[in-house]
Formats: structure tokens, sequence, C-alpha cells
């Protein structure tokens, strides 16, 4: 059998398909991270319970906005039209262990009330055009909380104003 162009074309064709089909299959999903922190954790707790475990911020609010909508643990809308992805820190995903509860931390911190951002001077925007940001709400840096409370994990992605390790290796809240 000879190889003709015709056969070469056709093995450049299925070549590119399969590399295609390997790319969409490897897209990013998420980390994978999940946790078995259940939901009833915070149910019994207040706002003041959880805010008075962290000290202050040394971050420093840019902009402030009512938060109108919690899509999960690192993702929020506010009133100003501005999607908000928590940066350095990554939440379960939807239909994963662990969304749930923390989606219902940040609700119950975040949802109606109106909080602070420090965005993130070195890299503003995410590739789905949401400002990266620590979310402040009444001083104190959620997403620093998420971290220390086992919401969430690390989740460094250079550059970035931020290292959330310095987080994760601060103090522990008390209790």
């Amino acid at each position: 059998m000879t190889i003709t162009k015709k056969h070469i074309f056709s093995l450049l064709i299925i070549f590119i398909i399969a590399i295609g089909a390997i790319s969409i299959a490897s897209a990013y999903t998420g980390t994978g991270f999940s946790h078995n922190i259940p939901s009833s954790k915070y149910s019994d707790m207040s706002v003041s319970d959880i805010l008075n475990k962290y000290s202050n911020t040394n971050c420093h609010v840019e902009e402030s906005a009512v938060c109108t909508k919690v899509v999960d643990g690192d993702t929020i809308y506010l009133d100003n039209g501005e999607k908000v992805r928590f940066v350095g820190v990554n939440t379960p995903e939807r239909g994963v262990e662990g969304y749930i509860t923390s989606k219902n931390f940040v609700q119950k911190l975040c949802l109606n009330k109106e909080v602070g951002l420090d965005i993130d001077d070195s890299k503003h925007n995410d590739k789905y055009g949401r400002t990266l940001a620590v979310v402040i709400v009444d001083g104190k840096n959620l997403n620093e909380m998420l971290l220390k409370e086992g919401l969430a994990e690390i989740m460094y992605m250079p550059p970035s104003e931020f290292y959330p390790y310095d987080w994760a290796n601060g103090n522990t809240p008390t209790s």
C-alpha cells in the first residue's frame, strides 16, 4: 500500500481531532477540593460568634458594595453589578462534598450586607472577568476565614498582591 497525500491529510485530521478531544477532556473542572464539614456546624453560630474568632485584617477596603448573590464559597455578586472571585482560595464546586457548607458560610457573613474589597493590584480580573479580591466583612478577611475554617484550600496563582500561605499559617482562630 502506498501512502498518498490523501492518507497523510486524513491522518492529520484525525490527529487534530484527537488533540482537541484531549484538550476538552483536560479542561479545568476545579481542583477536586472537598471537605466533610457538616453544614450544621455554623447554623447555631451568629455572625458575631464567627467574626469574634478573628483579628482585624491588614487588607485595605478599596471599594464597598452590598452582596446580592452568593454563587459558591468563593464567588459573589454585588449590587454594583460586579462579580467577585475570592483571590487565593478555592472552595468545593457545585455537586462536590462541602459545597453547601462553604456557600452557606459565605451567605451567612455576606448576603444582603455591605462588604469591602481589597482588589488584587497585580491581577485585577480573572479569565471570566470577575474581580479578584479579598472580601472584607466587618474588618475581617473572609478569604482567610475560609482557609482557617477548613472550608477552602489555598489556590495561589501568581502574579498576585496576596500570598494566601500567610493567611493559612497565621494565627488560628480562638476556640
